[in-house]
């Protein structure tokens, strides 16, 4: 089987290093998302982009030559109003799953936030924080966004959500939720990139799995 990896930025590196490591594909190839290069002809098995908002054009383009119903994972977060039609027609003709984090733990910490909003959300002051490496160039996070929808709270509130980028930080995403007299802390700390890359591999691969 054939996995296209659309950039070969950090994360499709680390990308293309796991799926070798996994095995499931025999064929690997990273395909440059804003070059003029012309990408394979071969039709891939799988598309997973963790590049850039703007290679979504070339994505679509690609898979409608390709006669679309190429399963499609898109790791990226950023994407303006523009890319997110492009996205929307990409949805039309091909089998797609988008995460602003592919970790399992986000996705259970996105599970334990719900549950604390039930219980505690409205005798609370909700605070968010996020810190990443200082490359990270939209702020807050998509991870700290999705929070923010799952809580209720808008991403523009600099009082209630708060970025930091230093260092090489993988990622970090603190929730709180102050009552008097005591502080609930829900909190995920990605200690390499490697989990982005196992997350999207096997969402990837249950997209597969659906078309056979």
């Amino acid at each position: 089987m054939y996995l296209g990896i659309i950039g070969s930025g950090t994360m499709g590196k680390v990308m293309e290093g796991y799926a070798k490591e996994e095995r499931t594909f025999d064929v690997i190839r990273i395909m440059e998302p804003l070059s003029q290069e012309p990408w394979p002809s071969e039709r891939p098995d799988l598309l997973i982009d963790f590049s850039h908002p703007k290679a979504i054009r070339r994505i679509y383009d690609y898979c409608r030559e390709k006669g679309g119903n190429i399963p499609v994972v898109l790791a990226v977060t950023g994407y303006g109003p523009e890319e997110e039609k492009m996205v929307h027609l990409l949805e039309k003709i091909c089998p797609v799953v988008r995460s602003s984090n592919f970790s399992r733990g986000v996705g259970v910490m996105e599970e334990l936030c719900r549950l604390a909003a039930s219980r505690i959300g409205s005798l609370s002051d909700i605070r968010i924080t996020e810190s990443h490496h200082v490359k990270k160039k939209d702020r807050p996070s998509g991870t700290a966004v999705t929070l923010c929808r799952v809580l209720g709270l808008n991403p523009s509130d600099d009082r209630k959500v708060q970025s930091l980028r230093m260092g090489n930080v993988c990622g970090q995403h603190t929730v709180y939720f102050a009552m008097e007299d005591e502080i609930l802390e829900i909190r995920h700390t990605a200690m390499s990139k490697k989990i982005f890359a196992i997350g999207a591999l096997e969402a990837g691969k249950k997209l597969m799995g659906e078309l056979t």
